[in-house]
C-alpha cells in the first residue's frame, strides 16, 4: 500500500513535469522576446530640429536650422529665413509650433504665424502673417495650395481684411516658407528577435 502511494505521487509529479514542459513550449512558440526599445532622444522628442534645405523662387537653397532653446523645450528658434532669428512655441507636439508677433535679432518686426512640421513627408511649413489659429493650426497651409502659381515655395500671398466701421480697409501679407528636412536619418533599424 505505502508503494503503491509513492507510486501514485511519483506520476503525479511525472504528468505534472511534462504538462509543464509542453505549457513553456507553446508559450515560446507563440511568443518572441523583442529587442528592448532604443532611448528616447531629443531629436525623437522634438522631430522639428535639424537643418532644412529651402529653395527660394530664383532657385538657389538655403540653410534653415531649427534649435532648441536652452532654458525652455518648448521653445524652440528658427535660423535661415529672410526675416532673421527668431523664436517660436511648442502648441501641439510634436510638431506644431506658434510664432508670436516679436522683432527678430536683427530688428525686423516678425509678424504672428504658424510653423509646423509633417514628420510622414519630413517638411517644414512656415506661415508668418495670419493670427494662429488654435482650433485648427494647419488649416494656413491649405491656404497656400491655392495661391498663383508665381508662388513658390518662399511665397507671398496678400489678404484683404476690413474693419467694423466699414471705413478703412487693411491689407494682410502673408508670407509661406516650405522646407525639406536635410539631416534625415534612417530611424527604421532591423534588429533581429533574442532568443
Amino acid at each position: 500500500m505505502k508503494n503503491a502511494f509513492f507510486l501514485f505521487i511519483a506520476a503525479f509529479f511525472l504528468t505534472a513535469a511534462v504538462n509543464a514542459q509542453s505549457t513553456v513550449d507553446s508559450i515560446k512558440a507563440k511568443y518572441q522576446l523583442q529587442p528592448m526599445p532604443e532611448a528616447l532622444t531629443t531629436e525623437k522628442a522634438f522631430p522639428v530640429i535639424g537643418t532644412y534645405q529651402l529653395t527660394t523662387t530664383d532657385g538657389t537653397s538655403q540653410n534653415v536650422t531649427i534649435s532648441l532653446d536652452q532654458d525652455n523645450k518648448g521653445i524652440v528658434w528658427i535660423e535661415g529665413l529672410p526675416e532673421g532669428k527668431f523664436k517660436a512655441y511648442l502648441k501641439r507636439a510634436p510638431g506644431t509650433y506658434r510664432i508670436i508677433s516679436q522683432k527678430s535679432e536683427a530688428g525686423k518686426t516678425i509678424p504672428e504665424g504658424t510653423l509646423n512640421f509633417d514628420q510622414s513627408t519630413n517638411t517644414l511649413n512656415v506661415a508668418l502673417g495670419k493670427k494662429f489659429d488654435d482650433a485648427d493650426p494647419t488649416a494656413i497651409f491649405s491656404m497656400n495650395g491655392t495661391v498663383d502659381a508665381d508662388v513658390a515655395s518662399t511665397g507671398t500671398t496678400t489678404t484683404k481684411t476690413k474693419t467694423k466701421a466699414g471705413a478703412s480697409k487693411t491689407k494682410t501679407k502673408v508670407v509661406f516658407y516650405t522646407a525639406t528636412k536635410a539631416d534625415t536619418q534612417n530611424t527604421s533599424v532591423a534588429n533581429p528577435p533574442q532568443q
